[in-house]
Parts: structure tokens; sequence; C-alpha cells
């Protein structure tokens, strides 16, 4: 099995051209381009590429629009009749500060201002708009979601406070702690740094 990643503006993901490699959007200067890794296998795809059972769709199965993953977009990790996807390595970077993600199967990694996940986020401990115990992320079923810890000020995915559960993915969905604490979803590599 192979994998290749392909890189798609955060802004407008379905209408700004894509990129073999890293850098910035053509339209939006400013938004560097973010990852998304594209799963070329005879064994998921089936014998011809016209679509397998997991759903990873074949020729034009690399598109974010091509309902490969569940609703919320992410692919699905560990799943497919014939082969064991990828591991998917995530971080958040918070305030500048890369905050690593825990795997499927291990505790949450839990946000805030008195976070242990968070300790090494310098000048978080000041923020006092975030809680103490404000959110967590955590995988189920080989999908990434988010979910507020009954913080104060809420906890907001594209622009929605969430009450539940929100799934989230690198370059498909904004996530905000409170009114002005931006998240970023990244893909890392094995040595820990962002794709």
């Amino acid at each position: 099995m192979a994998s290749l990643t392909r890189y798609r503006c955060p802004v407008t993901p379905d209408d700004c051209p894509t990129s073999a490699s890293r850098g910035f959007c053509a339209i939006h200067e400013w938004d560097r381009l973010v990852p998304e890794r594209v799963l070329i296998s005879e064994e998921l795809n089936g014998s011809g590429g016209s679509g397998g059972s997991d759903g990873s769709g074949g020729s034009g199965g690399s598109d974010a629009s091509d309902g490969s993953g569940g609703s919320d977009g992410a692919p699905e990790r560990g799943s497919g009749g014939g082969g064991e996807a990828p591991i998917v390595r995530l971080a958040l970077v918070l305030a500048g500060v890369l905050v690593p993600l825990r795997g499927e199967g291990e505790a949450p990694t839990r946000l805030g201002r008195d976070a242990p996940d968070c300790a090494h986020v310098t000048g978080l401990d000041l923020l006092d708009q975030i809680s103490r115990e404000h959110a967590e992320f955590f995988w189920e079923s080989g999908r990434l979601y988010v979910r507020d810890t009954c913080s104060s000020n809420g906890t907001f995915v594209d622009g929605e406070r969430i009450e539940g559960p929100a799934g989230v993915w690198p370059g498909r969905h904004e996530v905000r702690l409170a009114q002005d604490v931006d998240l970023v979803v990244v893909e890392i590599d094995e040595f820990g740094a962002p794709l």
C-alpha cells in the first residue's frame, strides 16, 4: 500500500488549486496549505480502482467531498476490508505551540489552563477566557472528535458552539476555544514535525 499526500487550501479546499508539495495557497496568499493523505491501494480500492467496500472511492477517492470518511469528512483509521490504513499522527497548534494528540485507545488529550497536556504552552495560564479544563480531543472508531468539558466560554467548531462531541480533521474544520483562541489541527510526521 502506498500513500500520497496532497496539499489543500484551508479556506476553500474545494475551490482552490491543490498542490503535491507544501506551500501557500495561490489564491489566499497568507494561508498555508494543509495536508490531505490519499491512500493508493489495490487492496483497498478493489481490482480496477472503481471503489471498494471501505468507501475510499477508487480513482476519484482523493477529493474531500467524495464521502470517503464520515459526515465530518475525516478518513477512517484502521478500517477497510483488505488492509490496515496507515497510522495518522495529528497535533494541535495552540498559541503557536504544538500539542501532540494521543492515538486511538489512549486517554483523551485535554486542553485548559490547568491541563497537563498544555503545561508547555507558555502564557496559556494567563488566558482567563480559557477554563482550567476546557475541552478534550479523543478518537472513536477511527475518527477524531473534540468535546467541550463544561467550560465557561464554550468550544466552537466551524463557528458553532458545540454541545456534544464534534468530528474534526486537518484542513476541514475550524476549532476555537472561547471567543478568540484558535486551534489548528495538523498532521505530523514520525518525528513530530508538521507536514
